[in-house]
């Protein structure tokens, strides 16, 4: 994924781009307003993460040219300001000045997700499809992840790789339909594998847009729909938890 960075503060710009690069993330670092909003039009980043002072232009009449262009009108913008939110528009976020840098990427991700489900909603000739996800989830749990892309109807493998284990959950139109972690599969695979990312908050996962032809040939392990699956998970979880 690509985010496009736009901020004339030294001592933030290099803690920015250093976490957004450990999640992945492919940077473009500006301080220039004016050069950033040509960048973004040839290269259509996946977010832009602007700070509250610009040397060339205000980040509101910043934001507002954006969504000016309909074909910019997609890209989430966070802002990183102190000032209060009526004062700052109709931005996608607002985070503090003093928001830990980890946060902003998290908003970050929560943007990209966000507006991917928005676009997943409009008819298929108006937009572009969007290409592979990949990311950190110490930037987004897997639990979350699972439930945005059941809730964005998603068709496609998930990979998860936590440092060595790995595993493979199938979604069907946002139907979690097989799950395969360390030789077992269905609900028990989807168990194990939320535990252990959850006792370990490190790892990445990549997810692959397919069509149903692409695994047609997978087994069907889990019959639930996914809301009630992630919630008896949950339950069991809870219940492991207070064991």
């Amino acid at each position: 994924m690509k985010a496009l960075l736009v901020t004339d503060q030294n001592y933030e710009s290099q803690a920015l781009r250093e976490a957004f690069e450990l999640s992945d993330f492919e940077v473009e670092l500006q301080s220039s307003a004016l050069f950033a909003l040509t960048l973004i039009e040839r290269n259509c980043p996946d977010v832009v993460v602007c700070s509250g002072f610009l040397s060339d232009m205000d980040s509101l009449d910043f934001f507002e040219l954006l969504r000016a262009d309909p074909k910019l009108s997609l890209v989430p913008v966070v802002l990183i300001s102190s000032l209060q939110p009526q004062t700052v528009g109709e931005f996608d976020a607002v985070l503090p000045a003093d928001s830990r840098m980890t946060e902003v990427v998290r908003s970050a991700y929560k943007m990209i997700l966000e507006m991917t489900r928005r676009t997943y909603e409009l008819p298929a000739a108006a937009i572009k499809p969007r290409s592979s996800i990949s990311g950190q989830l110490s930037d987004m749990s897997l639990f979350e992840l699972a439930q945005w892309l059941a809730k964005s109807a998603k068709t496609g493998r998930l990979t998860i790789d936590l440092f060595g284990e790995s595993g493979t959950w199938l979604f069907s139109k946002g139907q979690l339909i097989h799950a395969a972690f360390n030789g077992q599969s269905g609900e028990d695979a989807v168990l194990k594998l939320l535990l252990l990312s959850e006792s370990r908050q490190r790892g990445r996962f990549d997810f692959e847009p397919l069509s149903e032809q692409d695994f047609s040939a997978e087994p069907i392990t889990i019959r639930k729909s996914t809301d009630q699956l992630l919630l008896s998970v949950a339950v069991q979880m809870d219940e492991q938890g207070a064991n």
